[in-house]
């Protein structure tokens, strides 16, 4: 096997897959497709950044690998409007040299990040549907309708010199969806019948046994909630869940109450949804001022937060700073969501400072107020049933979600399954699929519009201080070299110290060291600075058993 990015030719002979993001994690799903030379990639989303990565939110996939490809890399399919199939395509503007595809309401979704950015003219969007056929030089892209929690969802279906492959994206089956088209079982069973070389599978869910059920449940659940209450709703749901929006909006109007839409995502989503058809009751709708004004039992709001986000409108609401929306006792939020695996603790945190207001949360786990967007284990298994593929890919799934995949493939009888890693490029064919090189991958932090490595020496230090706190020191060197008497010390994010304490004690060890320095040790900063760090270092490990990052200002006059 090669083990790096330029030991792998992108212009071989044969069949490829390489996931750049998406295989052992949640989210930044990014998936290519190699044929004799020629590629194409299958989704640029992006992830949340967990408590590895202080102060970040996103995180977006190192697509390093395109600067290889060049030219050759002949389209991007983005599936569905989701940020973590959708959300980096913004970030990469200037490295995309392709047509991208979308379906309508997912362009605009793009579209309207573009604009966000400034840079909407920097990328080709070319709008398709279910019926587009899209004819590159070695692939053939068509699409089949699913249902998933986002207007539009599909399955593609890329067809080579070697075999068909089937990539299921996000999915469920949802036999009486509220939103959009209906789940075409058919089309998959065409495609078994045809013979399928791969299926690349979503498996989310492969670990839940079962079905994962309908969103007309939902709504009709949302209605009979919302009829027990006399105070004020609060929902907090993923700003994309377009069909869940529909429900509840479908159940307010049952119930007498007017929306209000409290998150700028959530906002431009819904308009986003309005333009495409797909919400047709702007009536219903009140500002946020409005909303402050009628009486709380004809109020339902709609936010986003419902992973605990430091910058959500539920935060802000929780923690009463919203200009318009203040909770009161006997007032009841909805998580209509699940948790994103590592959101869990802030989370719980939300819900803690609400149950402590004495306001009423509720959840899935207590009211059928949330249905997947995801296939569960028979679901899968149904898949595997129609399609009948001689190899399989789990995809998009942590460890344990894809090792559940690779058992019901087995179930199924599906001879040949391969779980990979990103990074890991599997030659499909000709012959029988093997790995065939290691490619760098890796994640891109996003700070504002800007990007930086994962490793970056900020992040580095920033993780630091989380763990071992910061020892702030100023000392002033004067001209005969000897150090001045007034030597500042502080502490960041570490116990109350005896500071006059650790302060004398560096000095003895400090000054004993820095006079037997040379002359032009003395001049330099960093040897100082070095002597510095270390000692103080060495103090402050006396007392704590920590080590602290150490800040040091030299003054020289």
């Amino acid at each position: 096997m090669k083990n790096d990015l330029s030991s792998f030719n992108p212009g071989s002979k044969g069949l490829f897959f390489l996931s750049l993001g998406g295989i052992g994690e949640i989210g930044a799903n990014c998936y290519l497709y190699g044929c004799d030379g020629k590629w194409i990639m299958i989704d640029l989303g992006l992830a949340f950044a967990d408590e590895k990565f202080p102060g970040i939110e996103l995180l977006v996939p190192n697509i390093d690998f395109l600067e290889n490809i060049g030219e050759n890399l002949e389209a991007i399919i983005i599936s569905h409007g989701h940020e973590d199939h959708a959300g980096a395509l913004a970030y990469f503007a200037k490295k995309i040299n392709c047509p991208v595809y979308a379906f309508s309401f997912t362009k605009l979704l793009i579209e309207n990040r573009l604009t966000e950015f400034g840079i909407l003219d920097q990328v080709k969007i070319i709008e398709i549907n279910n019926k587009s056929k899209l004819k590159l030089n070695n692939f053939t892209i068509e699409f089949i309708a699913t249902t998933h929690s986002i207007p539009q969802p599909s399955a593609i279906t890329i067809s080579t010199l070697y075999g068909k492959l089937l990539h299921t994206a996000d999915w469920k089956i949802d036999k009486n969806p509220t939103l959009g088209e209906d789940f075409n079982k058919k089309e998959f069973q065409k495609l078994g019948d045809q013979g399928l070389l791969a299926l690349i599978g979503d498996s989310t869910n492969a670990n839940i046994p079962g079905y994962s059920g309908s969103e007309k449940e939902v709504m009709e659940e949302f209605i009979n909630v919302f009829s027990r209450y006399n105070k004020r709703i609060v929902v907090t749901c993923f700003s994309s869940n377009i069909a869940r929006m529909k429900n509840i909006i479908h159940a307010a109007k049952k119930n007498n109450r007017k929306i209000a839409l409290i998150g700028r995502s959530m906002k431009k989503n819904i308009e986003a949804a309005f333009k495409n058809n797909f919400i047709k009751d702007i009536d219903i709708f009140i500002s946020e001022e409005e909303a402050s004004l009628i009486p709380r039992e004809n109020l339902l709001v709609i936010c986003t937060g419902s992973q605990g986000e430091k910058r959500s409108a539920l935060y802000r609401i929780a923690y009463n700073s919203h200009r318009f929306i203040h909770l009161e006792k006997e007032d009841v939020v909805i998580f209509s969501s699940k948790d994103i695996p590592g959101n869990e603790k802030s989370i719980n945190n939300l819900k803690n400072l609400l149950i402590r207001q004495n306001v009423e949360v509720l959840t899935s786990d207590e009211e059928f107020v949330h249905v997947s967007g995801h296939g569960y284990a028979e679901e899968i298994k149904e898949m595997y049933s129609w399609t009948r593929p001689y190899l399989s890919i789990p995809v998009h799934g942590e460890p344990l979600h894809l090792e559940a995949h690779l058992k019901i493939s087995q179930s199924c009888q599906v001879p040949l399954t391969k779980i990979l890693e990103n990074g890991k490029c599997l030659k499909i064919a000709p012959g029988e699929p093997s790995i065939h090189a290691k490619i760098s991958t890796g994640k891109l932090i996003v700070e504002g519009k800007n990007l930086y490595d994962s490793e970056s020496d900020f992040i580095k230090q920033r993780r630091k201080y989380s763990f071992e706190g910061l020892v702030l020191i100023s000392i002033i060197i004067n001209n005969d070299n000897s150090v001045d008497k007034k030597i500042i010390l502080s502490f960041k994010g570490l116990p109350n110290f005896d500071s006059e304490m650790i302060l004398s004690e560096f000095k003895v060890i400090f000054i004993e060291k820095y006079m037997q320095f040379t002359i032009d040790q003395k001049k330099s900063d960093l040897i100082v600075s070095d002597l510095i760090k270390n000692n103080i270092r060495q103090v402050i490990k006396n007392y704590s058993h920590k080590k602290p990052e150490v800040d040091v200002h030299i003054f020289r006059h």
